[in-house]
């Protein structure tokens, strides 16, 4: 029988070529693995969940936090010829029990104070894997669908959700490799690179982390994600490229002292859209602007404004070479299209209900549910989701427009807009907000809505508004808008 492809044996040659090359730097100071010692740290951890029968065909679910330990578990389960299942630990109970039971887990791999968590479902004796991590056997509550076993599965993750439910992701070992390459024909990333993480690996670990260990890259893992952190850490290790969110160049732009990042070639930013103001204050403080890149779990990385960062400001850019767009019709006006895309490493299946990618990819082209619009030089602005927009009496919008006006009163630092439901109207635009931390006095809500009527028209003025102390987020750090339906 033919072996399959699996990313293990990238990383081995990897590893064959470069073995002493720094592989993981930190996150405490000065630590350092080299390609051989990673190597020999996930082989021990293989061999390990061999001896609890861990093999082909398997699903395992790793509820470990972003680190070392994710990077060896993942790699090892995939050397044992099974597949991830990432529990983000950022989840809520009652979602990890959910992703027990929707996805046919043989175990979970998780720290020995998260056994509470999955004990419920503990079936056999739990055993101790490294210093932190343990295994334990769960009761399989359902079977994987017949088509899961044609497909030479790598990992399966459910989708953000920040709409309504998530769906699980069925990416194989091919199309991974298919996504890693069609990324680095925009990323350029070597040998010569070292890489700052700061998100979770269990929503940004298959092609970012994959691609870095894949191309010989050095991933900088930081002791913490304050901004004063990140910037010495990237200096001290001097950096060539960061990885992150709005919120972490925020955290840069605004950490205490003037220390540059002369090596810092490249700054991806993804999970939100970045304000102005935070790309003007990065660039001021580190002569880079961020990058802003378009990433679908279902697609890969198709989209990093590279070539006109300062001149597009919240733009994505153009798509990597290995990818098609085009803008379509899709119901809600010619100013309102949906972005539909092609190309290499697109989903293999949707888990539940199960479908593949023929069935998904309408017509060839995968519908990605965001609404776009091109500039005069064809650089690509995400607008919106289709399923966001606020119908109130016929008229349509974003609810970003909204929040934009909210988020720009000096007494709100964030806010979110959703839609409500209405008698007379349908919808009406509800918000959340967050005031600015400091602020002498909190505004309340009618001189909120008065402020709004300076910049917006009457309907799209919030007709509640919330206080909260932080917003709802999915654990990838998405704003959730959830459609409220209210009794009246």
């Amino acid at each position: 029988m033919e072996e399959q492809f699996n990313l293990y044996s990238v990383f081995r040659e990897t590893v064959a070529s470069q073995p002493d090359h720094s592989a993981i730097i930190g996150p405490g100071e000065d630590q350092h693995l080299s390609y051989r010692e990673l190597s020999d740290r996930i082989d021990a951890v293989s061999s390990k969940l061999e001896a609890h029968d861990v093999g082909q065909g398997m699903c395992i679910g790793m509820h470990i936090e972003s680190g070392l330990d994710y990077i060896l578990f993942a790699y090892a389960i995939w050397k044992c010829g099974a597949s991830i299942v990432p529990i983000a630990v950022e989840l809520v109970a009652e979602e990890k029990s959910r992703i027990c039971k929707e996805i046919g887990i043989s175990a979970v791999v998780t720290k020995q104070d998260s056994l509470n968590i999955f004990e419920p479902f503990l079936q056999g004796q739990t055993g101790k894997i490294s210093e932190e991590i343990i295994f334990i056997p769960v009761k399989q509550f359902r079977q994987h669908p017949p088509g899961l076993s044609e497909i030479n599965t790598a990992f399966i993750r459910f989708t953000s959700g920040t709409t309504g439910t998530s769906k699980g992701i069925v990416l194989s070992h091919e199309t991974i490799f298919e996504r890693i390459h069609a990324a680095n024909d925009g990323l350029h990333i070597g040998s010569q690179d070292k890489v700052v993480w700061l998100l979770s690996m269990s929503y940004h670990f298959a092609v970012s982390i994959v691609a870095y260990l894949s191309f010989g890259a050095s991933i900088i893992l930081c002791r913490n994600f304050f901004g004063t952190t990140i910037v010495k850490t990237s200096a001290h290790y001097r950096a060539t490229l960061i990885y992150g969110s709005p919120v972490h160049y925020h955290f840069m732009a605004s950490a205490p002292g003037s220390q540059a990042l002369p090596d810092l070639r490249l700054a991806i930013s993804t999970t939100n859209k970045m304000k102005k103001e935070t790309a003007e204050a990065f660039f001021d403080r580190f002569k880079l602007a961020p990058s802003e890149a378009y990433g679908i779990i279902e697609v890969g990385l198709p989209f990093i404004n590279l070539d006109k960062v300062r001149e597009k400001t919240g733009s994505v850019g153009k798509a990597l070479p290995s990818y098609e767009m085009e803008l379509s019709d899709c119901g809600f006006g010619a100013d309102m299209p949906e972005i539909k895309l092609r190309g290499k490493g697109f989903i293999d299946a949707y888990y539940e209900p199960w479908r593949l990618r023929e069935e998904i990819m309408q017509d060839g082209w995968f519908h990605t549910g965001d609404l776009g619009q091109l500039d005069e030089d064809g650089y690509l602005y995400i607008v919106g989701r289709s399923k966001e927009i606020i119908n109130v009496g016929g008229m349509k919008f974003f609810p970003q427009e909204v929040e934009k006006v909210l988020e720009s009163h000096p007494g709100i630092s964030e806010a979110c807009v959703y839609s409500a439901s209405h008698p007379r109207l349908g919808e009406t635009p509800h918000a959340n907000v967050v005031a600015e931390p400091g602020v002498d006095r909190l505004p309340v809500e009618e001189e909120l809505r008065d402020y709004c009527a300076r910049y917006l028209e009457t309907l799209k003025i919030p007709e509640e508004i919330r206080f909260l102390d932080k917003l709802e987020r999915t654990a990838s750090g998405k704003l959730i808008r959830q459609k409220v339906s209210l009794n009246r």
